[in-house]
């Protein structure tokens, strides 16, 4: 699944960057560039992180969730924060690569877990399924 979404979602940054840095400048093409590796760091790292814990314990992936997504929250926060102030970078081009990889991201998640065919529910196994006894067929 990780080689399946990273893929898509990091062969599109020659064309991200190179669009950012044709409408804007160097500063905001490095910017784009930026933005594209902040995005398929937060991403990747839930995924691998993820599963990494479906591995371990199932009993404990919606904790494990739980705990990916406030660490994600808690990066973005941090990198939001340290970044605000920066004069060196060009935000729209920041913000517009990211969303970028995210859109692409998404999209390639679900074709993934689609193509993926995992079962939803238990397989009922190798025990046969009772059959109901035949009526007789006794005549009056």
């Amino acid at each position: 699944m990780l080689r399946a979404t990273v893929l898509p979602m990091v062969a599109p940054t020659p064309v991200i960057v190179g669009v950012c840095w044709a409408v804007g400048n160097a500063r905001a093409g490095l910017s784009g560039l930026l933005g594209v590796m902040t995005a398929v760091l937060f991403f990747a790292s839930g995924l691998y992180v993820m599963s990494r814990v479906a591995r371990a314990n199932p009993l404990s992936v919606l904790a494990g969730a739980l705990a990916v997504y406030l660490g994600q929250v808690l990066f973005l926060g941090v990198v939001i924060l340290s970044l605000s102030g920066a004069d060196w970078l060009d935000g729209t081009s920041f913000g517009l690569s990211v969303l970028a990889v995210a859109l692409i991201w998404q999209l390639s998640q679900v074709v993934a877990f689609i193509r993926l065919r995992k079962p939803v529910y238990d397989m009922a196994g190798e025990q046969p399924v009772p059959t109901a006894p035949e009526p007789s067929r006794a005549r009056p």
